[in-house]
């Protein structure tokens, strides 16, 4: 008897214990329930706040991607770069009746490949420092970038070449009057986007309503220049932004 009442005392025990648990898990879920019923506005709002709060940083987060992509664009068009026209010193001398240097120059314009697009010509130019004179068109970024068909990359065509010492405008002239620039004709044929350029050349270039009309950021002529040195090779490279250089060509390249 003694045990069936200690067991009777462990069951009522027990029992109680669980009636106390389903009444608190009640009283629980009732006042939980109530909660939401009566703050069901403001969780409704704190959840809607969420929401925008997730959708305005995935906004960020978008734009972010798409200026370090515009970024990345910008900075791999400052690394394209086409050779665009080799010259050579092929021999330097000094003038007997002067004392001073001339040198034998082979000019010639190079394709996207580097290969040649005319047979090369030789000049004697009254110095040591060459001057490759052109006209320089460059456009607005936004075509750069895009990769525009007429104005995705700048333009330039080589109008003359002359010595330090001579004047410019006795130099050796390397454009054809009227033909189109090699490097840039389709088929043999300047565009009409580009002759319209080349044939207004300093009326666009002296008028911005214009320029900013064909989408030119820049256009003015220019003359890039090196002191050469016999046998020496040199590369005139442009830039798609419109940076031209004048650098000695590496020999396993050519």
């Amino acid at each position: 008897m003694p045990g069936m009442m200690e067991n009777l005392s462990t069951l009522n025990s027990f029992l109680r214990t669980i009636i106390a648990i389903v009444v608190i898990g009640g009283v629980s879920a009732a006042s939980y329930f109530g909660y939401t019923t009566f703050n069901a506005k403001e969780i409704e709002a704190a959840a809607k706040s969420r929401e925008l709060a997730d959708a305005q940083q995935a906004t960020e987060i978008t734009a972010l991607n798409q200026e370090v992509e515009k970024l990345e664009t910008s900075v791999a068009l400052l690394k394209v770069r086409r050779r665009v026209a080799r010259l050579t010193a092929i021999d330097q001398k000094k003038d007997e009746a002067t004392g001073k240097l001339r040198s034998l120059v082979e000019f010639v314009e190079l394709n996207d490949e580097g290969n040649p697009l005319e047979t090369p010509r030789q000049f004697e130019i009254p110095g040591d420092e060459v001057y490759v004179d052109g006209w320089l068109v460059k456009f607005d970024d936004q075509y750069v970038e895009s990769a525009d068909l007429e104005r995705g990359t700048s333009l330039l065509l080589f109008k003359r070449l002359f010595g330090n010492d001579q004047k410019p405008d006795d130099g050796y002239p390397l454009d054809q009057h009227g033909a189109a620039p090699k490097a840039y004709a389709r088929g043999g044929k300047m565009s009409d986007f580009e002759k319209g350029i080349f044939d207004d050349f300093w009326s666009i270039a002296n008028d911005k309503a214009k320029a900013e009309e064909k989408g030119i950021r820049a256009i003015h002529g220019l003359a890039g220049y090196i002191k050469v040195q016999p046998g020496q090779k040199y590369t005139v490279e442009l830039g798609s932004t419109g940076d031209v250089s004048v650098i000695p060509a590496e020999a396993e390249n050519e």
